[in-house]
């Protein structure tokens, strides 16, 4: 039996660039990973295992933590979760359930953001455990006026992490939570609307303004204007510049005004990139930002058309407006300049450093891995 609650699955093009240096179920549903949510609901129940995209909402955990001992549940041919092993792996001795839940997989790279808020509430109660929050009572009210803590809407929608410092704020609960995770500091002027989640250690800069729904992971900082944004853990678009409708992913940062587009002029549906097919489609959005991959950087003042897709290990910068999509390992605005393997494993050894963490040797061969398959079969 694997140790892991995950199954096996092909990765899906329609969460690249996320999944190409990842595995997808450490994409964030809300301020957390999938793989963390589901571990936390499977801890006493060691014979479940999950696919990977399933993603861990109320009903998809209670059709999950329901199954019987050979019981499958599946949908469209593919296996969400099952509970225990087949004997001989032969299919037939499977019982199979089908129980109906809306939406239960994560689809996309832009049902990230879609669909932050529902992850945030969805882990809210497992989030009160892993990281000891406390939640705030109505009697509190004056008293954190009194240091300058402002709150609009019901104050046991705030979870304060231990270690958490905020001061001379204005939060607004009257749409959904804001939780402060551990030793994550919001500072002076600033106004979020919930849901909003802030990562272990992370920090919102002063003068920020956030709406929700809006998740920040573990060891960010951020600032200047978002809405509706997932940043994973890591990352940092610390100074001013508006971000929407966006992800990014881990060791990345925003240089000083970087700016997206989410909308077009037209207010008509975005084409977006479909990497299954090379070319851009529309999916029936009319909101959409940045999509940003790993350890990818963008210079001071650069602005990103509507929807946006940026690989990892890419250095965006150039006197005009970057292409719509920038394929890993890109250097400037030319997609056929690449950025050499070298200077981008030190680069990313230096930014982890810094953050008292060090690139493994596994993750040294898929990054060589990945840019052996992007970079020297390109044209």
């Amino acid at each position: 039996m694997s140790s892991t609650p995950f199954l096996s699955a092909k990765a899906s093009p329609d969460l690249y660039p996320l999944n190409e240096l990842r595995e997808e179920h450490s994409l964030h549903f809300g301020v957390r990973s999938i793989a963390n949510q589901w571990k936390d609901v499977l801890s006493s129940k060691p014979l479940l295992r999950v696919h990977p995209r399933l993603l861990p909402t109320l009903e998809a955990c209670n059709v999950v933590l329901g199954l019987g001992h050979g019981e499958r549940w599946m949908l469209q041919g593919e296996i969400l979760a099952q509970h225990g092993e087949s004997p001989h792996g032969e299919d037939a001795a499977w019982a199979t359930v089908d129980t109906h839940v809306e939406n239960p997989m994560l689809v996309d790279v832009g049902a990230l953001f879609e669909r932050a808020g529902e992850g945030l509430l969805a882990d809210l109660g497992r989030l009160q455990t892993a990281w000891r929050l406390r939640t705030l009572r109505e009697e509190e009210r004056d008293a954190w006026r009194s240091v300058g803590v402002v709150v609009f809407g019901p104050m046991e929608r705030i979870h304060v992490g231990p270690g958490a410092v905020l001061r001379d704020v204005t939060l607004n609960t009257e749409g959904g939570p804001v939780v402060i995770g551990p030793d994550a500091e919001i500072m002076e002027g600033c106004r979020i609307r919930g849901p909003f989640a802030l990562g272990e250690g992370s920090a919102v800069r002063m003068g920020s303004t956030v709406y929700g729904p809006t998740t920040v992971g573990r060891g960010c900082k951020v600032g200047g204007e978002l809405s509706n944004v997932v940043i994973h853990d890591w990352s940092n678009k610390a100074h001013g510049g508006f971000l929407g409708n966006s992800v990014l992913g881990s060791w990345s940062n925003l240089g000083a005004e970087t700016t997206c587009s989410n909308l077009k002029n037209t207010y008509g549906d975005i084409a977006e990139w479909n990497e299954a097919s090379q070319s851009f489609q529309t999916r029936g959005r009319i909101f959409c930002g940045l999509i940003m991959g790993d350890h990818s950087k963008s210079a001071i003042h650069t602005a990103f058309s509507t929807a946006t897709v940026v690989g990892s290990f890419c250095n965006v910068f150039g006197p005009s407006t970057p292409p719509r999509h920038i394929p890993h390992f890109s250097w400037g605005h030319d997609n056929n300049t690449p950025h050499a393997i070298e200077g981008a494993l030190s680069t990313a050894r230096k930014v982890m450093a810094r953050r008292g963490c060090t690139l493994s040797q596994r993750e040294e061969d898929e990054i060589r891995a990945l840019y052996d398959r992007v970079v020297l079969a390109r044209p």
